[in-house]
């Protein structure tokens, strides 16, 4: 596995010192998917689903907050919502997003590995494409069962060990032979093994899929996701103008780079 990705260190320091990495690879799967219903709608109407009146809600890595930001516009009047990273940029980044509402909003630096909440605070804990960035999962799963109350529910995202294959296939020719696959930092929590973790502390675990796959039609912004991510560091800058030029090669020949995705949401009741 790529130790970077798990790295607490590296996570806070650089690639998650503050919003911008993140943003990046935000905005390309917003501008260049092929699902027309957003993502983060999609994971706020489970929500939905179990806590359509008053509760209290945690986050835990809530990174930039882009979860809220794509649904303040429909959240309940009786919803108090705790927001948490372990990143102090992230905080900040998270802290400008509900500006405005903090009547319902707390956000506070903290460990999902050691949450600074008494047993059974929340109805509802989200837990969204994080948990295989975590070094220690089932002390992390573990706390998340603690600050759960009886009935409560894990909304936890990730992805599949084949998401985005197509795109580390397109960089790999331009690492050494040494560098880490890109893809592994994933496989610690993906859809393929999620449900067994979570089984050993949540007592009904189910899995729903959001179908979804990328139709890439500019280099740039296919270049800067791949230049946010932790595998940059092994690319020489004419690895990187190579790089660049073969992705509009691509595009030039074939209208789009195309990508595939495996992404869904376990749900995991306390």
């Amino acid at each position: 596995m790529s130790s970077a990705w798990s790295d607490p260190d590296y996570l806070r320091s650089r690639q998650y010192r503050d919003a911008s990495n993140l943003d990046v690879r935000i905005q390309l799967h917003q501008r260049f998917s092929t699902n027309g219903y957003d993502f983060h709608r999609w994971v706020f109407d489970h929500v939905l689903d179990v806590l359509f009146t008053d509760g209290e809600v945690l986050e835990a890595g809530c990174g930039s907050a882009e979860l809220w930001r794509k649904n303040l516009d429909r959240l309940p009047s009786g919803w108090y919502v705790t927001l948490t990273d372990f990143s102090p940029g992230m905080v900040e980044a998270a802290e400008r997003v509900v500006a405005g509402h903090e009547a319902q909003f707390t956000v506070r630096e903290a460990n999902i590995q050691e949450l600074p909440f008494p047993d059974a605070s929340f109805d509802v804990a989200i837990a969204n494409h994080m948990l295989y960035h975590v070094p220690d999962r089932e002390q992390a799963l573990a706390e998340l069962r603690r600050v759960l109350r009886p009935g409560g529910r894990l909304f936890a995202a990730t992805n599949g060990q084949n998401h985005m294959a197509g795109l580390m296939e397109l960089v790999a020719p331009y690492l050494p032979a040494a560098t880490p696959h890109p893809s592994d930092y994933g496989r610690g929590f993906s859809l393929e093994n999620g449900a067994e973790q979570l089984a050993r502390q949540f007592v009904r675990v189910s899995l729903d899929r959001y179908e979804d796959g990328l139709v890439i039609t500019e280099a740039g912004p296919l270049l800067a996701y791949i230049l946010s991510m932790s595998m940059a560091h092994a690319l020489s800058q004419e690895d990187i103008a190579r790089l660049a030029k073969d992705l509009e090669d691509r595009i030039a020949a074939n209208g789009a780079v195309r990508i595939a995705k495996e992404t869904g949401l376990f749900v995991a009741i306390r």
